[in-house]
Formats: structure tokens, sequence, C-alpha cells
């Protein structure tokens, strides 16, 4: 089969992976899943696209290494402190994600106006999660070495940008924020589309993200 796209510099586990995945609308999120697994990716497939050194208002690196209408894949990296707020993943309506170190990984679910803690599903090197457009999460770096994640996020129609319009669930401010960008702590405001107010949490929740934001700009003043 032919891959799709620009693949230079790519390994050919990489090659495969995108091979599998093809240019046309997934048909399941199952056969995603299986796409990833079967590749055998390792984390040095990746590395040529790792961003240890993001800029500090991001709260992780992030970047694209391919797209369809349907398809985008992207490399995530994570060093010691680095977390992602909790999010979901706005018009993307499937996902794989594989990491290759011990990412934390916080589950979700938002009841009406609340924000509720749903449970942990913490991640082993080399494991594969997969994600629907349901999906609202919570993924860091609470070990003492870098490492990086594989990101696959699919539509069902040709997308630009596929996880476009997704939510940031802010609980210290109480807002949701929409971005088409990284899901970020702290987003600038030049990142927010629109955001409403009203998020509610409980206060343990409230003082847990409060303390990773505060870190992040904690981060963020020392630079």
């Amino acid at each position: 089969m032919a891959v799709p796209g620009s693949v230079l510099g790519m390994s050919w586990r990489l090659q495969a992976l995108i091979a599998s995945i093809g240019e046309q609308p997934p048909s399941s999120l199952a056969r995603l899943e299986r796409s990833v697994a079967d590749a055998g990716l390792i984390e040095q497939d990746l590395l040529p696209w790792a961003d240890f050194s993001h800029p500090v208002e991001d709260s992780y690196g992030r970047r694209l290494i391919w797209k369809s209408d349907f398809v985008e894949l992207m490399v995530m990296s994570w060093i010691p402190g680095d977390f992602s707020a909790i999010h979901d993943h706005g018009t993307a309506h499937w996902g794989v994600v594989q990491s290759f170190g011990p990412a934390t990984h916080s589950l979700f679910r938002l009841n009406g106006s609340q924000l509720e803690f749903d449970r942990q599903s913490d991640y082993k090197p080399g494991q594969i999660q997969t994600v629907d457009h349901r999906l609202i999460h919570q993924m860091g770096n609470a070990s003492g070495r870098a490492f990086v994640s594989l990101h696959l996020y699919a539509a069902l129609q040709p997308l630009a940008t596929i996880t476009a319009n997704a939510r940031v669930f802010d609980v210290v401010e109480g807002v949701i924020q929409f971005t088409d960008g990284g899901v970020f702590f702290a987003l600038p405001d030049r990142q927010v589309k629109r955001q409403l107010t009203g998020l509610k949490a409980n206060p343990s929740l409230i003082s847990h993200q409060r303390r990773l934001r505060d870190a992040r700009l904690h981060v963020m003043a020392q630079a």
C-alpha cells in the first residue's frame, strides 16, 4: 500500500501506521486502535518531533507530524511537571493515545455545570488507550524523566482541524474555554475563542487544579 502524505524522515513503523490509516474516513475506533498496536512503535520513532524545550507558556510540547482530511497524528512532549489542562477533544470523534512514559491520566465527567472526577487511568510506558468524543481528561508527567506520547485524532467528515473547538475546563476560574490549539494551563487570551461561565467543581478538585496551575505560573514567572 502506498503511504499517503509526506513521511520524510519517518521510521518504517510510522510509515506503516500511516499506510494503515490511509486517507479515507476511519471505519471504527477499534480499527484505529489496532492500527496503532500493530505498528509496534517505539519511543525512538517519535523523538525527531520531541519538543522538550517547548515555550514555558505551553504546559507541554505539541507537534503535528501528519494529517489527512480525517486524521491528525501528533507527538506530545512531557518534561517533569508538564500537565495539560482538563479538556475534551473538540470536533474529534475518536482518538488513540500511546504514551512512552508513565503518564498521569485522570478522567472526568460533566454533570450539568458540575465537573466531577471519574477515575484514574495512568499509563504504563508503551500502553495504548482510546478516546471518544465524550472523553474529558487530563494528562501529565509526575515522574522524574521526560517522555513523549503519540496522539491520533479522527473525524467522520473532512475537517481542516480535527480537534478544533476543544473545551478547556478551568475549575479554578469557573469557566469553560474553547480553543483550536493546545489545551494548556493559563491559556493566553489570543488562544481563547470564547468562554462560558458557571463551571463548578468540589473543593478538592479545585484545590488540586490550583496547585497544578500555580506550579505552571511559577515556571512561567521564572523564565
